[in-house]
């Protein structure tokens, strides 16, 4: 990576977007079940919105999804709750939470 003005880096290539299956019972391997170049006029979310609910439609029972912090924010929630799966995500570090917390 090179350093331009701001300290920002540039990397070169194009962001993709996998989706994987990963057995429950044993092993370290994947699956990938779809693996999409994020184009210009994509965004990661859109392309992941996209993808989590093409595979939903043919798996033949609820899955749990698994996202990086990338993915742990508002918009992203709100797309994905229409989609039968169970998502689970790390939530950004910068992520300010309002309202009030339960026992659980």
């Amino acid at each position: 990576m090179d350093a331009i003005a701001g300290n920002k880096p540039i990397t070169i290539g194009q962001g993709y977007s996998t989706i994987a299956w990963i057995p429950e019972d044993s092993g370290s391997w994947a699956l990938p079940l779809r693996h999409e170049r994020i184009t210009s006029w994509d965004s990661p979310i859109e392309k992941a919105v996209g993808q989590l609910k093409k595979v939903c439609e043919l798996m033949p029972s609820r899955p749990i999804s698994v996202w990086d912090s990338e993915y742990g924010c508002a918009p992203f929630i709100l797309k994905t709750s229409e989609i039968a799966t169970d998502n689970k995500s790390t939530v950004a570090f910068k992520s300010v939470f309002m309202g009030y917390t339960t026992s659980l």
